[in-house]
Formats: C-alpha cells, sequence, structure tokens
C-alpha cells in the first residue's frame, strides 16, 4: 500500500506539469495567431494611410492646376498665365523629397498608366500631364503647351530656334528618373515636336 500511495503522490505533480505544459503550448500559439492578426491588421492601416496620403496630394496639385487656370481666365486668357500654368508642376506644390505616388507601390518611378500611355516620372508632374484637361478653350496637353510656350517666348522676344530650346530645357524638367527600353519612347518629352521656327 506504501508503494501505490508514493506512486500516486508522484503522479499528481507530473499531471499538473504536464498540464501547466499543454496550457502554456496553446497560449503560446494563441498569442502566434493574435499577433499575426495585429501585424496583417497594422499592414493594412499602414497601406490605406499611404493611399490617403497620395489621394490628398493628388488632390493638392491638381487644385493648384485648376487656381491657376482660373487666374489665366481672369487675366483674359493671356500667353503669359498659359504659359505659367503649362510650367507647373508637383514639385512647386508638394515637399522636398515627395512624390505623386499615382500606382501606390511607395517607389518613386516612371509612370506609364496613369496618363493614358502616356509617361511621366512621379516627381515632376506638370498639369499638362493629365492633372487638368482644358483651360480657356484650349486642351492642356503636352504638345499645346509647347506650342502655348513657344509663342509666349517668341513674344518676349526670345530668337529661334535656340533660346527656345534652352528655355524649354531650362523650364521643363523630366524629373529623377531615366526610363529606358521600351517605355522611353512613351515618355511625354520625347512625344513633343521639336520646336518650330515661323
Amino acid at each position: 500500500m506504501r508503494t501505490i500511495r508514493n506512486r500516486r503522490g508522484t503522479e499528481k505533480p507530473i499531471e499538473i506539469f504536464v498540464a501547466l505544459f499543454v496550457i502554456l503550448a496553446v497560449a503560446l500559439v494563441m498569442l502566434k495567431l493574435f499577433q499575426g492578426q495585429i501585424t496583417q491588421e497594422q499592414k493594412q492601416l499602414s497601406d490605406v494611410q499611404q493611399a490617403q496620403k497620395a489621394s490628398d496630394m493628388l488632390d493638392s496639385v491638381t487644385l493648384n492646376c485648376k487656381s491657376l487656370c482660373t487666374q489665366a481666365s481672369n487675366n483674359g486668357c493671356s500667353l503669359q498665365s498659359l504659359a505659367t500654368l503649362c510650367l507647373a508642376s508637383s514639385d512647386q506644390v508638394l515637399q522636398t523629397g515627395e512624390y505623386l505616388d499615382l500606382d501606390h507601390n511607395n517607389m518613386m518611378n516612371f509612370n506609364t498608366k496613369s496618363f493614358g500611355g502616356v509617361g511621366a516620372c512621379e516627381d515632376k508632374i506638370y498639369c499638362f500631364n493629365g492633372l487638368i484637361d482644358q483651360c480657356c478653350n484650349q486642351k492642356i496637353t503636352p504638345t499645346n503647351c509647347e506650342s502655348i510656350l513657344e509663342n509666349f517666348w517668341k513674344s518676349e522676344g526670345l530668337g529661334c530656334p535656340e533660346p527656345q530650346t534652352t528655355m524649354f530645357n531650362n523650364y521643363l524638367s523630366h524629373g529623377a528618373c531615366t526610363p529606358s527600353g521600351t517605355e522611353a519612347p512613351l515618355a511625354w518629352w520625347n512625344l513633343m515636336p521639336a520646336f518650330t521656327c515661323s
């Protein structure tokens, strides 16, 4: 009888230890699942915040373009006002280092999807890149803006063609990205005709 009692006495702590081990293992599994769920929800929240920030930035840049169009209309659609609109870009509105993440990939890159197949660098989006369709009954496109700028610079007495080409290169930067391969011909600056003298 003593032997039986001793076995029962030693089995009880083992049963308690096994039970505690099982409870601990279950608790660790539950904690792991809970952490995974929190991490997933944090990522979703971060993605939503990033998308909202990108949308707000795009709205700010678009609003600037619309404001410049209103100013041009109020100035009788003068060449100077339209030229100012054509030279307006996202980097004049956004802070240094910011860019319009139009494809929501958290990278500044060359984007062809947001402008009907015409490519632009996300750090340098101009009003004529599709942020505004028309102003003063004129389409605001890269080609039309080139014509507006050409006429404005001629009216300012800038000779043709070299000073205008210099002005174009000085005032219409392409941005920090460099498209290559099949993307390069889609860049807005490669789709514009060369300046002409008339």
